[in-house]
């Protein structure tokens, strides 16, 4: 489970943290900054995909197909404005084998700026398990392409000492050094957090993708949905797993839906028939965009092969405001029981409202003070005076007034006219 993201120089963050729990969701106006909190799990996903670093940043290719589109802007854009490196960090808590956890913090720093001939590059990268570092880059400019890095402690006749290894710094040292890392840290460390950046996913689902038929087998959801129909597939072989997506299917859509069917056509794809009680059906191809976006969230939660964390931006996109309450329910009640995370964007002051009392401390205000550039993240319940007013008036309120904002504009103003420690109205 991710704890925390650290942003530094990246984008608009010169120096943020962001706290995450098993339902983190991110508030604020366009242009704050929470695309660019996506774009910083992307380049954390592409670490654990073991992509290079001009090809996080830029585009990945097998063969001729490309399989990674990069960061949005790309290598010129990706440092905050005046710098030529950023740095990112996460810290997780990973299972450990007598069922408790231990806690890892990684980081990354890296070299974006320079001549536009000159490829990003590694100028600093660690990992620590608790307080025992378990490898960092030695401090010091690159030689020939390649990086410093001391390796975790071994012992020899004469005590122990780090071993000292080189490495091209055109990639992430963690991806290259995985075996022998993991091989010489009991704890598998850095395997652990390759595992955990490689299971990111940004769901995005597209009805027009979810539309086209999919072949059986596929049980991982793809960023835009378009297998939909397979991976719903596999969770109805199992009956109880069948009932319990139906159930959610009756309650987030006004349909009465009795089972879900699966035509197949001449080639052996399958296509998703979502059938009523009465014996009205309806496929994918005519059901609205709203239930196919739930069936793609459905799938998320309930699948064979989750994600070990999800990102969605504009989760309210395409659904009825009455029904924001029953997929706050759901997702809440999924994350907790299969150990997933979903992070999401919102705009909707309703789904403030319907957030528990736990998701609410992990709900987090992105926003930038006037005439500033930089981006900052506060947690809700964290911005001065918020929790007394949210007993007093209801959160959904606050939000729709801009209340969180004004609040933050007011108390990080330094300048005289905000000294007279007025709160802003409502």
């Amino acid at each position: 489970m991710i704890t925390s993201l650290r942003l530094k120089q990246f984008k608009n963050f010169k120096d943020a943290t962001l706290r995450l729990g098993s339902f983190t969701v991110l508030i604020g106006a366009n242009a704050s900054g929470k695309s660019n909190i996506r774009d910083a799990f992307r380049f954390l996903h592409g670490i654990g995909m073991y992509y290079r670093l001009a090809e996080i940043l830029g585009e990945a290719y097998y063969g001729s197909a490309r399989v990674w589109d990069g960061i949005r802007g790309g290598k010129p854009e990706v440092a905050y404005s005046g710098s030529e490196t950023f740095e990112l960090g996460v810290g997780m808590e990973i299972p450990s084998r007598d069922d408790g956890a231990y806690h890892l913090d990684y980081r990354i720093g890296v070299l974006a700026g320079g001549s536009v001939t000159m490829p990003p590059r590694l100028v600093q990268e660690a990992l620590n398990a608790g307080d025992r570092l378990v490898f960092r880059t030695v401090e010091g400019e690159a030689q020939d392409g390649k990086i410093s890095v001391a390796l975790p402690l071994v012992e020899d006749k004469s005590g122990q000492h780090p071993r000292i290894m080189f490495f091209p710094s055109d990639a992430p040292v963690i991806a290259q050094a995985e075996d022998l890392i993991s091989g010489l840290d009991k704890l598998q460390s850095a395997s652990a957090v390759l595992k955990e950046l490689r299971f990111l996913q940004f769901l995005d689902p597209s009805p027009l993708q979810i539309r086209i038929p999919s072949l059986p087998g596929h049980a991982i959801l793809s960023d835009q949905a378009q297998n939909l129909s397979s991976v719903l597939a596999a969770i109805c072989e199992d009956p109880a797993k069948k009932e319990a997506l139906l159930a959610w299917v009756r309650k987030l859509t006004p349909m009465d839906v009795d089972n879900l069917l699966f035509d197949e056509d001449a080639a052996g794809r399958i296509l998703l028939r979502l059938v009523e009680k009465d014996g009205r059906s309806v496929s994918a191809l005519s059901a609205s965009d709203g239930t196919l976006r739930f069936l793609a969230i459905l799938a998320a939660l309930f699948g064979p092969e989750p994600a070990s964390l999800y990102f969605i931006e504009e989760i309210e996109n395409g659904i009825h405001p009455t029904r924001l309450g029953l997929l706050v329910d759901l997702i809440e009640h999924q994350t907790r029981r299969r150990g997933i995370q979903i992070v999401a964007t919102s705009h909707s002051p309703q789904l403030l409202q319907m957030l528990s009392e736990d998701s609410l401390k992990n709900c987090s205000l992105v926003y930038r003070l006037p005439d500033h550039p930089d981006a900052k993240i506060k947690p809700i319940l964290e911005i001065p005076d918020a929790r007394r007013v949210i007993k007093e008036q209801p959160v959904w309120v606050l939000h729709a007034s801009s209340w969180f904002e004004n609040v933050m504009n007011l108390t990080e103003d330094v300048s005289p006219q905000s000294m007279n420690g007025n709160q802003p109205a409502l």
